[in-house]
């Protein structure tokens, strides 16, 4: 009697260590799929702002030649 309990209990935990390693391994799945959609959100975000930045840096570049020619213009 007293073994079939200890089997029983053996058993029992056994199933919640199988029911524990599936939580376990959904919750990898999860970080899993997470960090990938930060990781490419990221990357989204990052070419956004090289965009802008090349942008402005065509703008500034522009700016700076136009008022270089001006004042070459204004010494001759």
């Amino acid at each position: 009697e007293t073994l079939q309990r200890i089997v029983s209990t053996l058993a029992n935990k056994n199933d919640e260590l199988h029911y524990f390693i599936d939580m376990l391994n959904r919750m990898i799945q999860n970080v899993q799929v997470n960090s990938s959609n930060v990781i490419s959100e990221l990357g989204e975000e990052f070419d956004g702002l090289f965009s802008i930045l090349d942008e402005m840096k065509g703008s500034m570049t522009n700016t700076i030649q136009q008022e270089e020619a001006h004042k070459i213009q204004a010494l001759q």
